[in-house]
């Protein structure tokens, strides 16, 4: 993260500065008017040269105050007595300046802390000013290294979620894929691999914080059903309830997948006649309403089945980090089936 803007620093400097000879001219005038006398325009040379002696005192404060920043060193203790130290040097030199231009001798030390009221006044307005710059800076600079740290969190958490997805389901293929070796099951067996090749293909594209148009996770789903399909045979039949309107809706690459998986190894591959799986959705009002659902055993394959619950536990976490509470996950499970649903905020194109 950048450090606070010495730049900025030494503009309101400058401004802060001009600021205060303008006052002082605006005083000094309001003085002739009242004593009937014309203006003195010769005192503005004089004015200008004395705030401009300030203004480089200051400025050298900002530049250390910033040095001392990038070292992680200020204080706001050091800054005020180093304006105590400038201002120390500066009105006497200053009223000693004034005495001069009026052909005065300082035949008195208290002539040199002269209007100190005054003067020490705009140095303490511009320390005060000058510190609640910085902390308004630092404050900005803080948030910004919140948000940062926040926004590669979530990006870690959406990696161990990916990574946790990834490997569960390669090895249940795999696996696969090896039954039908040991069947002697040789061109299923070949055509297993390829749809789990391309199916690799897509998910491996995909980084784990992505979102994909609805379309082609469908497109990645159907490649891993006809991978099953190639397993199972007529056990597993599938019913697509999509509308085409909201294929263009982009949702988390990988977030169906896992609920079409756990219906083939709780529905499908532990019954002999098999199952049916759905893939439904639809617009609801303002959000996308997706659903998996099968006719297996529904409630016992809740109570029963650990491995599925953390599934779902991964899929309501990733929908945390992406949609926050604007999106959520529901389950329901009968003797007649189990089903998934999910909410999503709907996307305008």
């Amino acid at each position: 993260m950048p450090l606070v803007c010495r730049g900025t620093l030494l503009r309101f400097n400058l401004y802060y500065w001009l600021t205060i000879l303008v006052l002082g001219l605006l005083a000094s005038w309001q003085v002739a008017v009242i004593s009937e006398k014309p203006y003195d325009w010769t005192y503005l040379p004089m004015m200008l040269a004395s705030k401009l002696v300030a203004m480089l005192l200051t400025a050298a404060l900002v530049i250390w105050s910033h040095q001392q920043l990038a070292r992680q060193a200020f204080s706001n203790l050091q800054l005020i007595l180093g304006v105590a130290l400038v201002a120390l040097v500066y009105i006497p030199a200053e009223n000693a300046f004034w005495l001069l231009l009026w052909d005065k001798e300082v035949v008195d030390a208290r002539l040199l802390i002269g209007n100190l009221d005054t003067s020490v006044l705009a140095f303490f307005v511009w320390t005060a000013c000058f510190l609640t710059v910085l902390l308004y800076q630092q404050q900005l600079q803080r948030l910004a290294q919140t948000t940062e740290l926040s926004q590669k969190i979530q990006q870690l958490e959406l990696q161990a979620l990916s990574q946790q997805l990834n490997p569960h389901f390669t090895f249940n293929a795999l696996n696969s894929v090896c039954a039908l070796l040991e069947a002697e099951r040789y061109d299923d067996a070949e055509t297993m691999s390829e749809q789990l090749a391309t199916f690799l293909r897509y998910s491996l594209s995909k980084s784990p914080d992505s979102l994909v148009q609805l379309a082609d996770e469908l497109a990645a789903i159907d490649a891993y059903l006809l991978l099953q399909k190639t397993r199972f045979g007529d056990k597993l039949k599938v019913n697509w309830q999509i509308d085409e309107q909201l294929k263009r809706q982009r949702i988390p690459a990988l977030l169906l997948q896992p609920l079409v998986e756990n219906a083939i190894k709780y529905a499908v591959a532990t019954r002999k006649q098999g199952a049916t799986i759905t893939i439904g959705g639809k617009r609801q009002q303002d959000s996308l309403q997706l659903c998996v659902s099968d006719d297996g055993p529904g409630s016992q394959l809740q109570a029963d089945c650990g491995g599925a619950g953390v599934g779902l536990d991964n899929i309501r976490n990733r929908l945390l980090q992406h949609f926050g509470d604007k999106a959520r996950l529901e389950i329901g499970a009968s003797p007649q089936g189990f089903a998934v649903n999910i909410c999503l905020p709907w996307q305008t194109a």
